[in-house]
């Protein structure tokens, strides 16, 4: 079911990050850092979503590849790639990305809704579209995301 309600999502800024070629904004607010490409150790047993796992100074997360779980193709690992740390229901893991393309201001009447435009897998977890040009910036709700029962039974 679509979501409708942009209440709980950052009226200001937004991380604006790329996987499969698709921009993602992400409240700012739960973005803790950006890094690049770090050693991963893989985890057998798991889910493809889950690359595996990286200490980041001492701190051990898991390192996922979420366009599956949005219903998009496995992202396959470049040496350019990045994770961007975020926080969400009480988790916090790596994702893994193509590019980091910054910050960008955000305001609440460019935020459309993505009902019809995305996937029915990925509309669970969007909630709004900003389109700019011919460029669309999808908003992406971690903490729904970080609830999913398919990303909980595994981190």
């Amino acid at each position: 079911m679509a979501k409708q309600n942009t209440d709980s999502f950052p009226k200001d800024r937004i991380s604006v990050i790329e996987i499969n070629s698709i921009c993602f904004g992400v409240d700012i607010l739960k973005s803790r850092e950006v890094i690049p490409l770090p050693k991963i150790t893989p985890v057998p047993n798991t889910k493809e979503f889950i690359v595996g796992i990286f200490n980041l100074r001492g701190e051990i997360y898991p390192l996922v590849d979420i366009s599956t779980i949005l219903g998009l193709k496995p992202k396959s690992i470049n040496n350019g790639d990045m994770v961007i740390i975020l926080d969400g229901h009480d988790l916090t893991l790596g994702v893994l990305v193509d590019l980091i393309h910054g910050v960008q201001h955000l305001s609440a009447v460019q935020i459309k809704p993505a009902h019809g435009i995305v996937s029915k897998k990925m509309e669970e977890f969007i909630v709004g579209v900003i389109i700019e040009r011919s460029f669309e910036i999808y908003l992406l709700d971690v903490d729904h995301l970080f609830a999913s029962a398919e990303l909980r039974t595994y981190v």
